[in-house]
């Protein structure tokens, strides 16, 4: 019976784990969420990352797993990183692509373009007024002069026939600039999230934080093969995942976020109560400093007890309250007045001071009784 058992138990599992084993490769490059740091420098869109200019960026390293347009053979592997930020007018964008040859324009277009596209919603389908790019690539090439975000609802390419003003700014730059030579590709973006010629092909944002949904293309037309972050292996080619939002990864546009700090009567804080900005994703010590007679009795963040560490941390990922609570400690002046005696770390209040000296009386009459008696 208990053989049948193990059996019975074990086939569903097997029928389970078989059916994660098909299923969870479609996933395998899928990727975390991008949160868009706050920008505290404004990058030069030069095309090359000058030393202080995208420290304040999130970043992220990935893979372009670069295929065939015709038939989606996996033809190279390429590594990536790229950096994120953004202000209220702007999201900067810089990608740099290692170790590939330089393909320079030449009459038939052989060119390698980069592009980042969004989905403005991120509900997992392209629609009219709902799609984006970012395009940068050199003089000659089909996409050079669609260097900004782009809604459409055909073509990637209709909003520029269709009056698109360009109020954005991109740039690039090779390590290695002679045709067919290996190095290292840079491209930097400015695209605004609030166009300045009012025009309704640019993000319209009136609140952060924001979550659109964001892929990496790199193309290099020459050779036929494409490449995309994030990718998702279940679609053979990769072309084809810049036509299907349900592919894009999430990228969180993030304001700056307030923190106010406040506390009871007893005592302040370090950095003293009051309203600061930080970054999305900045941890901030708070330190409570009490009164004379008082304690840190607990912290309170967004109104719920967080317990009595001190100095208490917060990460910045909202706008938050902390409240510093104190508390007078036990034994504390009563009725207003006490000497400076202590005994055992405590003041002696004249009450008590009166009760001892009573007491002292008593046995010193006590005592001069007796001596009388036995003389």
């Amino acid at each position: 019976m208990k053989k049948k058992g193990i059996i019975g138990l074990s086939i569903p599992t097997l029928i389970i784990i078989l059916c994660l084993s098909m299923t969870l490769p479609a996933f395998a490059h899928l990727e975390p969420d991008v949160n868009s740091f706050w920008a505290t420098t404004t990058p030069t869109i030069n095309g090359i990352m000058a030393g202080g200019e995208w420290t304040d960026a999130a970043t992220r390293t990935f893979t372009l797993y670069m295929r065939s347009r015709a038939d989606g053979t996996l033809m190279k592997t390429l590594d990536g990183k790229l950096w994120v930020k953004n202000n209220w007018n702007t999201l900067y964008f810089a990608i740099q692509i290692y170790n590939d040859d330089y393909e320079a324009t030449d009459f038939l277009n052989l060119w390698n373009g980069l592009a980042i596209l969004f989905e403005d919603n991120h509900d997992g389908a392209l629609a009219v007024g709902d799609q984006g790019e970012g395009v940068t690539t050199w003089v000659g090439s089909p996409f050079f002069l669609y260097n900004d975000l782009y809604y459409t609802g055909a073509s990637w390419s209709a909003d520029f026939y269709a009056g698109k003003v360009n109020d954005g700014s991109l740039a690039w730059s090779h390590t290695n600039p002679v045709q067919g030579n290996i190095g290292d590709w840079t491209f930097e973006m400015a695209i605004p999230l609030a166009g300045t010629d009012g025009d309704a092909y640019d993000f319209a944002l009136a609140n952060l934080p924001k979550t659109v949904g964001f892929k990496v293309w790199f193309q290099e037309p020459g050779k036929g093969t494409d490449g995309v972050y994030p990718d998702d292996p279940a679609t053979p080619i990769n072309i084809q995942e810049t036509l299907n939002a349900s592919t894009f990864g999430t990228l969180i546009i993030h304001p700056l976020y307030y923190l106010t700090i406040q506390t009871t009567a007893g005592g302040t804080t370090s950095p003293v109560p009051g309203v600061y900005a930080y970054g999305y994703g900045t941890v901030v010590p708070v330190t409570a400093i009490p009164d004379p007679g008082y304690n840190l009795d607990h912290w309170e963040l967004d109104t719920v007890n967080v317990g009595t560490a001190n100095p208490y941390s917060v990460t910045m990922n909202q706008n938050h309250t902390l409240k510093a609570f104190f508390a007078k400690l036990p034994g504390g002046p009563v009725g207003g007045v006490s000497f400076s005696l202590k005994q055992t770390g405590r003041a002696i209040s004249l009450p008590l001071l009166a009760c001892y000296g009573a007491v002292f009386a008593v046995f010193g009459v006590t005592a001069r009784k007796l001596r009388r008696r036995k003389t």
